[in-house]
């Protein structure tokens, strides 16, 4: 039975790392939630081995304000009521079914007690899109003392946001690359479920990179990583995160400037210029085409903007 939950935790991070190839941040969020759930458990006087249906709806309804039952039938005016909002509920509720089945698995437990609770509806919003005239304010050279730390900054910088737009990866993709000899027109990479692809680096991401080749010994290496913090080391996604929200700042933009919005411009624009969404699935790495579907909603809708904004009729 369960007489160490540290172990069977252990034994059950291990398992989302390398049997399901999940990504450390996923990790850590089905860690916490299971966290969650073992702290409600045990302020609750409950065995975590004997916890049953009624015991999740309770602390779906302690940690949301709602049962996970209500509120996979909720409507959308329930929405400003629950601590937390419906995906996160879902996210909660995808962690704990992957726990209990972890120990169904180890014949630690009869049943998973999770298996029948429904997940809750959530509203898809449409992903953030940098617009035309806010990419070229973005990729936009700034001008800097040559020879100087900072002008190797920018020119790190400018070739991330570069390849960030011209391939469509995920930051951590990006970040794991070694460094390169050269700038090539395609780099293989190593996305979500250990799975590889190709992606495609146009001209102005080839010039940028090549840019950041050149001054990338000044950053005095002590990575192979092809991009480095300013003391030589691998830069991490936190640094990268913190500089665009600066340089989104200070290039006047109304949202916030995040890695992942080159890569929702980078499909969006796709999709508006017509390419063919099966094509944009792969380039994404998506597994299923429903998550590229999304962004046909917000090319769809630049469309329409264009179409009200352009024809003599269209107001």
């Amino acid at each position: 039975m369960l007489d160490n939950l540290t172990e069977a935790l252990d034994k059950f991070t291990t398992f989302l790392r390398y049997e399901r190839n999940f990504s450390e941040h996923t990790v850590r969020a089905y860690v916490a939630d299971v966290g969650e759930l073992l702290v409600f458990a045990r302020d609750n006087g409950l065995e975590l081995s004997a916890l049953n249906l009624s015991d999740l709806r309770a602390f779906f309804r302690h940690r949301s304000g709602i049962s996970a039952a209500r509120a996979a039938g909720e409507r959308k005016s329930y929405q400003n009521q629950r601590k937390i909002s419906s995906r996160s509920q879902g996210r909660k509720l995808a962690s704990l079914r992957s726990f209990f089945h972890f120990l169904v698995r180890q014949n630690l437990i009869p049943e998973n007690p999770a298996a029948h609770l429904p997940t809750p509806r959530f509203f898809k919003s449409l992903p953030p899109v940098l617009q035309p005239l806010e990419m070229e304010r973005v990729l936009l050279s700034e001008e800097s003392l040559p020879g100087s730390l900072t002008q190797a900054l920018q020119l790190r910088d400018r070739a991330i946001m570069e390849m960030l737009y011209s391939s469509g990866m995920r930051i951590s993709e990006l970040l794991s690359l070694k460094t390169l000899n050269g700038a090539p027109t395609e780099l293989k990479v190593t996305g979500k479920g250990g799975k590889d692809r190709i992606v495609f680096l146009g001209q102005a991401a080839r010039q940028a990179l090549e840019a950041y080749l050149l001054v990338r010994p000044r950053f005095k290496p002590q990575s192979d990583a092809l991009f480095l913090n300013r003391t030589g080391k691998a830069l991490g996604d936190r640094g990268v995160r913190y500089r665009f929200l600066d340089y989104g700042r200070r290039k006047g933009l109304p949202r916030r400037l995040t890695p992942h919005k080159f890569r929702h411009s980078f499909a969006t624009d796709l999709l508006t210029e017509g390419a063919d969404i099966r094509a944009v699935q792969e380039m994404l790495g998506h597994a299923s085409l429903s998550t590229t579907q999304i962004y046909t909603a917000v090319s769809r809708e630049r469309l329409q903007n264009v179409y009200r904004n352009c024809h003599p009729h269209g107001k």
